[in-house]
């Protein structure tokens, strides 16, 4: 990880989640503390197996600590190896200590920003609980589905029947936990560059992220999210494509803004950190103005 710049002031926080778990994450902030006149904060959550200042965050959020924007990014109990025996269900509770944290120390204004599978966790946490806190949400590289569409393409590399591989493997993970074993490791095949890694999880924790009944769909969250919303795709290797968030912007039929901003970049948009912010910052101008 860089260096944090000069101009930005960079501390550690401590929030509690909603079920009592001890927690921490960072705060940035620039010389402003107001953004439009009112202090806005913007909740970033990473993504698969990152950490509150890993890549895809903290270089977004310095141009927005710069604009006047208080910046929170945190770890969640899905952070690093945390992710391996973690419950996507019960992440909801981690967003809502933050959201909590935040509006106590001052926050006019606050935006829900994840990135990857943290913008499936975004579009979970608001469409479950309609957080009157929330003022919108941003979801960056989205994928529509990480459960079964996004898994099962997992399999193309190792099997000639994908399809029937995904299952089979849902289903050893289910006779698992059904045995009494949930806590064992199982192997999730994953191609990488053109290679294979395999991601270790409990057979539980794989069911709960994975399987075809798992919460871990941003489809089925955004259609009861009522603030606005804003999808960040990109263009790379991944099914994160503007065609992947329209798709997920269309199902969001209570949200009184939608917005698709394609981002040329890659998965941690790489490079292209300014213009994530700038698009960032309009958004929350409009949605804020409303």
């Amino acid at each position: 990880m860089e260096p944090t710049p000069a101009d930005i002031t960079l501390r550690a926080i401590n929030y509690e989640s909603s079920d009592g778990r001890q927690m921490d994450g960072f705060e940035l902030t620039g010389e402003s503390t107001t953004f439009e006149g009112e202090e806005t904060c913007v909740i970033f959550l990473h993504g698969l197996r990152g950490f509150a200042l890993g890549a895809g965050i903290s270089p977004v959020a310095y141009p927005l600590a710069r604009r006047g924007i208080r910046c929170v990014s945190i770890n969640k109990r899905n952070s690093g190896k945390g992710y391996e025996k973690s419950d996507f269900a019960e992440v909801d509770r981690d967003i809502a200590g933050a959201v909590e944290w935040v509006a106590e120390t001052g926050a006019d204004r606050i935006i829900l920003w994840g990135r990857s599978l943290g913008a499936t966790e975004a579009a979970y946490y608001q469409g479950k609980h309609n957080d009157a806190a929330v003022d919108a949400v941003v979801l960056a590289a989205p994928f529509a589905d990480i459960r079964e569409r996004s898994t099962r393409s997992y399999f193309e590399a190792i099997a000639d029947d994908p399809d029937a591989a995904y299952e089979e493997f849902v289903a050893e993970a289910r006779d698992l936990v059904e045995s009494g074993r949930e806590n064992e490791l199982v192997g999730l095949p994953r191609p990488v560059d053109g290679d294979i890694e395999y991601i270790p999880m409990t057979a539980e924790s794989f069911l709960s992220y994975r399987s075809p009944e798992s919460k871990c769909a941003t489809i089925d969250w955004t259609p009861s999210i009522e603030v606005p919303i804003l999808l960040l795709p990109h263009a790379s290797d991944r099914n994160v494509t503007p065609d992947e968030a329209q798709e997920i912007a269309d199902t969001a039929e209570r949200s009184s803004l939608v917005d698709v901003k394609p981002i040329e970049a890659d998965h941690f948009f790489t490079g292209a950190e300014d213009d994530v912010a700038a698009a960032t910052v309009d958004f929350v101008r409009r949605a804020t103005d409303r």
